[in-house]
């Protein structure tokens, strides 16, 4: 108990201080994009429903999740409608939220082993506050990925290890959430359900928990589907979006790993053609739009779209990469220098200054010849700034400490499992199991359709699970030997 108190509380220490350093110098005057779930979650409190994803009263949507829209929904009705205030409730709400799965990360791996839970625990606190983008980010989800897991892995080893209601209520109540926050988090409590459900075949109360929790998760899925069915007069389970993001992913993108350009000017959130198409035809018919040359894609080649799958599964378990060809510029462009950098497709103007460079990553050489060709007012300042963030891009992305990083966030966990397994003669004790199982299962439906470094951030707590397992079979084959 008492090295259970030290590291959750120094968790929590450590979680706020690397929040305020990442966050703080950003949430004043306010948050300048709140995505899609922030302008749906500003619809709901506006009265409007669950419906504009990309703003300007375009009706109802299905397009996000609901779980994370209503807790920004909360927050905006606490502390006004995108407001600073609103932005940290919302940082202290994911501080408390990974301090809580550090806390559940603990309870359920030092039953097994003191290095197995403070080498895990370390290794999650230090992706936490290191991982640029991660779970920290006020506007990422995965802080609520990272939770609903954590809380997930010690209900199944808690329910396994010494039965009792506490656990066999959480994994009922995470089935019902999972699906609500997304497809990931819904796959992986399937799989556990089922393995759970079979090793334990002849327990009739732990095989009564996995009824229940299968029950809790089809409730959850029935009761969006049938707002969904009502709303949009489609039968949409989960997102509506899934045909757009095949399309981004395998059509628009050759390799399956959609840049930043790409995404950038294929997303109604930031392509004005795009968001007429969307505000026009509908959600449902927008989408629609897509099926048909997603679906001759692939029936036209589909050894290439099986390769995309290959190399979005390498992105997920060895190197995952972390650059998608944009870099923010604080540049007070003239209106008519951003009209035509906008419009050639070099730059996504955000709010009254600044910008976001689409093709930091092209060469340099030709960049510069196209930029000097667009007939700038001023031409050698917006050079000069092109050249001064490709300088701050390739430091953070192409540097050795980016390339490693890239290896940290996917083929380093895989890594420390196989030499656990390695170690412990050859089998993976219960916890790096169930952890790599629900790690799977939360990348499965990504790396079918559309994976970036987001989806791995959502993981790092099931990574850290690997890290544990490796140093306490390293610890244990120490301790044998002498």
């Amino acid at each position: 108990m008492g090295q259970f108190r030290l590291l959750a509380w120094t968790g929590l220490a450590v979680i706020a201080a690397a929040a305020l350093w990442n966050n703080l110098p950003r949430l004043s005057p306010g948050m300048f994009d709140w995505a899609e779930p922030g302008n749906v979650a500003a619809a709901l409190v506006q009265g409007r429903g669950f419906s504009d994803p990309f703003d300007g009263g375009t009706g109802a949507t299905a397009w996000v999740s609901p779980l994370p829209a209503w807790i920004e929904a909360a927050a905006f009705l606490a502390f006004g409608v995108k407001t600073a205030g609103a932005a940290k409730a919302m940082l202290v709400l994911v501080v408390a939220g990974l301090a809580a799965a550090n806390a559940f990360l603990l309870r359920a791996l030092l039953p097994y082993g003191a290095w197995m839970g403070g080498a895990a625990s370390a290794a999650f606190l230090a992706a936490c506050a290191l991982i640029p983008g991660g779970p920290l980010a006020v506007l990422s989800e995965a802080w609520l990925d990272v939770l609903l897991s954590t809380v997930l892995l010690w209900a199944i080893l808690g329910t396994l290890r010494a039965p009792g209601p506490l656990c066999r209520r959480a994994l009922v109540a995470v089935a019902f959430l999972a699906p609500l926050e997304n497809a990931g988090l819904a796959v992986a409590v399937g799989l556990s359900v089922l393995v759970l459900a079979w090793r334990s075949r002849r327990d009739s109360s732990i095989r009564g928990v996995c009824v229940a929790s299968a029950a809790a998760a089809a409730l959850a899925v029935a009761g969006w589907a049938a707002r969904n069915t009502v709303v949009l007069g489609r039968f949409i389970p989960l997102k509506s979006n899934s045909w757009f993001e095949l399309h981004l992913a395998n059509v628009d993108s050759a390799d399956g790993l959609p840049r930043m350009e790409t995404v950038l000017r294929s997303l109604p959130y930031f392509d004005f053609a795009q968001f007429k198409r969307y505000s026009d035809l509908g959600e449902v018919r927008y989408v629609d739009t897509f099926r048909a040359p997603s679906l001759q894609a692939l029936r036209a080649d589909p050894l290439h779209f099986a390769g995309n799958v290959l190399r979005r599964a390498g992105a997920a378990f060895v190197f995952c990469r972390r650059e998608g060809g944009g870099q923010a510029t604080p540049f007070a462009f003239k209106a008519a220098d951003a009209a035509r950098l906008s419009m050639s497709g070099e730059l996504i103007t955000i709010g009254p200054a600044g910008g976001l460079w689409t093709r930091i990553d092209a060469p340099p050489a030709a960049e510069e010849a196209r930029l000097r060709g667009l007939g700038l007012v001023e031409e050698d300042a917006i050079v000069g700034d092109w050249k001064a963030r490709r300088v701050a891009y390739d430091e953070t992305f192409r540097s050795a400490g980016g390339l490693a990083l890239g290896f940290l966030t996917a083929g380093v966990p895989v890594a420390a499992l196989l030499l656990a397994a390695l170690l412990g003669g050859g089998r993976l004790g219960a916890p790096a199991a169930w952890a790599a199982l629900l790690a799977c299962g939360m990348l499965l439906p990504y790396i079918l359709v559309n994976h970036n470094e987001r989806h791995q951030a959502s993981i790092v707590a099931l990574q850290a699970v690997a890290i544990g397992a490796l140093a306490q079979a390293a610890a244990s084959r120490v301790k044998a030997a002498a």
